[in-house]
């Protein structure tokens, strides 16, 4: 794109954005972006204003969305819900990554440590979040991979979670 003029950037780039506001996604963007370029090359080769051609960047709007029958109400309506529901949408991952915490340190008590032996004498005060093993090395270890694992979990939830709302 370093062969186009300031304007045929310019306008480029505010037709990507008002695409993006009326909720175009990305995929569709770059190929109008690729479209409108590839019309701009052919217009420098044959010697005519691409920009003239193309009318404005409002006008192209416009137009793309009434030939793609795109609902504008219902779009914006759309993105208004779901920058409210972003903050719930948030909640069960957050709970989810909690649980995988809390069962990743009661498995790791059980099975790593000897918090739970009933042969042995602990002389250390046992608390789940953050003190399972009377080995400080040990603990620390356990601990950063109880949250290593939650966040892991986290993560993929949010992730399941956007791709099913279609975000």
């Amino acid at each position: 794109m370093d062969w186009m003029t300031e304007e045929e950037k310019q306008f480029v780039n505010e037709v990507l954005a008002a695409l993006k506001e009326y909720g175009v996604r990305s995929k569709e963007r770059e190929k109008v972006k690729f479209q409108i370029v590839e019309h701009i090359q052919e217009s420098h080769e044959h010697g005519t204003d691409a920009l003239k051609e193309l009318g404005g960047p409002e006008a192209f709007v416009k137009d793309y969305v009434e030939i793609n029958e795109i609902d504008v109400h219902s779009r914006i309506k759309k993105t208004h819900l779901t920058k409210k529901e972003s903050g719930r949408s948030i909640l069960p991952a957050l709970l989810a990554s909690l649980a995988v915490y809390f069962m990743s340190q009661i498995l790791f008590s059980l099975f790593l440590t000897e918090a739970f032996n009933p042969l042995k004498l602990n002389d250390f005060e046992y608390n789940l979040l953050y003190r399972i093993s009377g080995n400080s090395w040990w603990n620390s270890l356990l601990v950063l991979v109880s949250l290593g694992i939650a966040v892991l979990a986290g993560v993929l939830i949010q992730t399941m979670n956007k791709r099913k709302m279609g975000a």
